[in-house]
């Protein structure tokens, strides 16, 4: 296995995120941000525009007529969708391996997006004070995974051969393999496309049963949609819902609460597919 330090340059020579994106995500989360505003920024970067165009004039929004200006499409579609895709598209173009059989990305990306998706809109339930953070933790929880992708996959292959054979989690799995964790990979990332603390302690304690409501609200997602068989990435636990009633009770969240969370994320979660296929 390589050193601590071998692993933190590999991830040093990985792609940061595009500025354009760092800066649309950034803004988005203010208060201040104006449509012309955003809609410059993303104007100046031409693949950007063009995804967000692209999603704009699919057939999830039916937008009668079509748009062809960047302005249009963000009154349409809203900040937070704009947020959704920009930074998706972003992450998504950051690493270049296709994915491997033992891993393939489309259902990786599906269980990303749904636990970004899921904690957002608990956050928002729950009243935190960032619901966009929480979508961005949710995204971002197993990036960690794909540096195993991109600079081990004979690692990455191991790892998930373990966990289904045995039956047992990633986590539980990365022990057994000998492979790093991917929640310090994710960690690294995180210093490395300087992104904010919260993000990066979302991603460190998503699997640590925090305290903190914040990063409490990401560990409930994931598990969530590891309960639900949405999408994949790479755990094969028999019972993945085993922990879920105790990380919501460690989030405060009512019975009813998670009912309406769930209605409504049902209703939204079609956008994953435009999202991720207008990448």
């Amino acid at each position: 296995m390589s050193t601590h330090s071998s692993w933190i340059e590999k991830i040093r020579n990985l792609p940061v995120l595009p500025q354009v994106a760092m800066r649309v995500t950034e803004r988005m989360q203010s208060p201040t941000a104006t449509l012309a505003e955003i809609s410059d920024l993303i104007k100046s970067d031409p693949g950007l525009s063009t995804r967000v165009l692209k999603l704009a004039n699919s057939s999830y929004y039916s937008i009668p007529g079509g748009v062809s200006d960047v302005s249009k499409a963000l009154q349409f579609l809203g900040f937070n969708t704009i947020a959704q895709i920009v930074l998706t598209s972003s992450v998504i173009g950051s690493f270049r391996n296709p994915g491997i059989p033992e891993f393939p990305l489309a259902p990786f990306w599906l269980h990303s997006f749904a636990v970004g998706q899921l904690a957002e809109i608990a956050a928002r339930s729950l009243q935190l004070k960032s619901p966009s953070e929480a979508f961005v933790g949710g995204l971002l929880h197993d990036v960690g995974k794909l540096i195993l992708l991109e600079v081990a996959p004979e690692q990455l292959q191991k790892t998930v051969r373990i966990a289904r054979e045995k039956k047992i989690s990633f986590v539980a799995a990365e022990t057994e393999s000998g492979a790093p964790s991917h929640v310090l990979l994710g960690v690294e990332l995180a210093r490395h496309w300087r992104l904010p603390d919260p993000i990066r302690l979302s991603i460190e304690n998503h699997h640590a049963s925090p305290a903190n409501r914040e990063w409490a609200v990401i560990e409930w997602a994931n598990l969530h949609s590891h309960a639900r068989h949405t999408g994949a990435s790479g755990s094969h636990e028999i019972h993945p819902e085993s922990g879920l009633d105790r990380a919501q009770q460690r989030l405060g969240l009512s019975a009813a609460a998670r009912e309406s969370i769930e209605i409504q994320f049902d209703k939204e979660f079609e956008k994953a597919g435009a999202i991720l296929n207008g990448h």
